[in-house]
């Protein structure tokens, strides 16, 4: 309880520096979730801070700019990340053309020549629709270990068989 009612006099103290942090870096989106990063990194800085270093205020200043700064990175890889999927699997009726249907369906004939019935499930759920293990388990009626197995035969295939192509055989 006294270190509840501590670090709320703390962040009440600071609470302005939490702000004055963010306007620094520019935050505009995700305040609420940056405002967090800033009280965490302020309870962090109080359980970390060394009297004899220096001061509170400086400390618990460069611990918040630190934090967000890492959070904004994360944020960014994160969103580049979901751009980069989005730019693959979102498909519109301009962009998805006959000739990204005949380069599925002719590699997905040659796979499927090597994979079970469960297998070719798997890749066509997971491949061209995007669906989890959970979602293809419950669309087929079976356990998430059956899709998980069904994963793990058909990726060992499809690399036998990929393996077999590069070296020259067939």
């Amino acid at each position: 309880m006294y270190e509840d009612a501590r670090f709320e006099e703390l962040h009440q103290q600071f609470e302005p520096m939490i702000y004055h942090v963010m306007r620094k870096l520019g935050i505009y989106k995700n305040k609420h979730e940056f405002y967090q990063v800033g009280c965490i990194a302020l309870w962090e800085a109080s359980l970390r801070f060394n009297k004899e270093k220096g001061e509170f205020k400086s400390y618990a200043y460069s611990y918040m700019l630190g934090r967000m700064k890492s959070a904004l990175t994360e944020n960014k890889k994160k969103e580049e990340r979901e751009s980069q999927s989005e730019d693959i699997w979102v498909e519109d009726e301009t962009t998805y053309d006959d000739f990204s249907t005949i380069l599925w369906e002719s590699l997905f004939k040659n796979v499927s020549s090597v994979l079970s019935e469960n297998q070719c499930k798997w890749v066509k759920a997971y491949c061209l629709y995007g669906n989890t293990p959970s979602e293809i388990a419950e669309d087929e009626g079976v356990s998430v270990a059956a899709v998980k197995g069904w994963r793990k035969e058909a990726i060992g295939k499809m690399r036998e068989y990929f393996n077999r192509k590069d070296s020259g055989e067939t």
